[in-house]
């Protein structure tokens, strides 16, 4: 027969359970002594990592409301971010060759496209390789070892 497995809600729940009534004790001997020697406040774990950490949350909560309020706002004139962008591309049939844009949307990645050129679905997404073998040449990159490639002088991105 198979063993269930063991509720730890259950068991932490019985921890907790277990170790409160010695820990109210504690807490009240820890308050005593605080009433007799008041330095042991800071000098305790807890209340001093919990000041640091309101301290630091006040710190960045600061930061970055001083930020926002030198932040200048976007020109009123200013136009909505696009949702879509020109993709170059490339045929990648040895034939064709050809260069060629389409405007589709940013998350656009349905590739090969068909090549207006040879009416082929062979239009892959291009980039410009800037080495100075290429110069600025419009490429389909290769995949080497799983980092895009130039596959003509060998630059990666």
């Amino acid at each position: 027969m198979a063993q269930e497995s063991p509720n730890r809600l259950s068991d932490w729940y019985l921890a907790i359970r277990a170790w409160l009534p010695a820990a109210r004790v504690r807490l009240h001997e820890w308050y005593v002594q605080v009433r007799e020697e008041p330095r042991l406040i800071w000098e305790t774990t807890a209340i001093r990592c919990g000041v640091y950490l309101v301290g630091a949350a006040l710190g960045i909560w600061l930061l970055t409301t001083i930020i926002g309020l030198v932040t200048p706002p976007p020109p009123a004139d200013a136009l909505p971010p696009a949702q879509e962008a020109y993709f170059h591309v490339l045929c990648a049939s040895p034939s064709c060759g050809h260069h060629f844009t389409i405007y589709r949307k940013k998350s656009f990645d349905d590739f090969p496209v068909t090549c207006p050129g040879c009416r082929k679905e062979t239009g892959q997404l291009a980039r410009q390789c800037f080495s100075s073998a290429c110069r600025g040449r419009w490429v389909v990159p290769a995949d080497r070892e799983g980092q895009a490639t130039c596959p003509h002088c060998g630059a990666g991105w």
